[in-house]
């Protein structure tokens, strides 16, 4: 069965109305989830965040390494930060594949941190981990964003640039 070019287009226009609200939705959550730790002041904020890992619930094989940074303010504000500056890049569409990278570094993080038996095996981060990817895999940053036009222009430049725009 073939498909005219409507048909593709058409397609192709929802799955850019996709990437541009999966983009903007996960950068929007970022940025709360920042918010969230700075306005709950830290580690004290983990359990609004859906993230437990007090020192009697049961942790996965590294949770130990986790707990050793439990208090300590360099780490909260490093996660602090690094959450609203990469939500704000999505958000905005810029360097959203070196956002995205980043997003799921936070999220693998919080996954291993609690991954069994402390937790199921398919939780919220994997599922953003899984977001994360298809934005790096769709060219988000090229729909609605500032990589549409900085993108061509810099990558035309630096090829090596298209492995972070985008």
């Amino acid at each position: 069965m073939k498909t005219n070019e409507a048909e593709t287009a058409n397609r192709s226009g929802g799955l850019k109305v996709v990437l541009f609200l999966a983009r903007v939705l996960m950068g929007g959550s970022l940025i709360g989830l920042g918010l969230r730790l700075f306005v709950g002041g830290g580690w004290g904020a983990w359990n609004s965040i859906g993230v437990v890992l007090p020192t009697t619930y049961p942790r996965g094989p590294i949770g130990d390494i986790f707990l050793a940074f439990w208090g300590n303010q360099f780490v909260i504000q490093l996660l602090i930060w690094s959450s609203v500056l990469v939500g704000i890049a999505l958000v905005l569409g810029v360097a959203v594949r070196l956002a995205s990278y980043g997003g799921i570094l936070i999220m693998l993080m919080l996954y291993l941190a609690v991954i069994p038996p402390g937790s199921v095996i398919l939780n919220q981060q994997v599922m953003y981990i899984v977001v994360f990817l298809f934005l790096v895999a769709g060219e988000a940053g090229k729909v609605g964003g500032v990589d549409s036009f900085l993108a061509p222009i810099l990558e035309e430049r630096y090829p090596s640039l298209k492995y972070l725009l985008g």
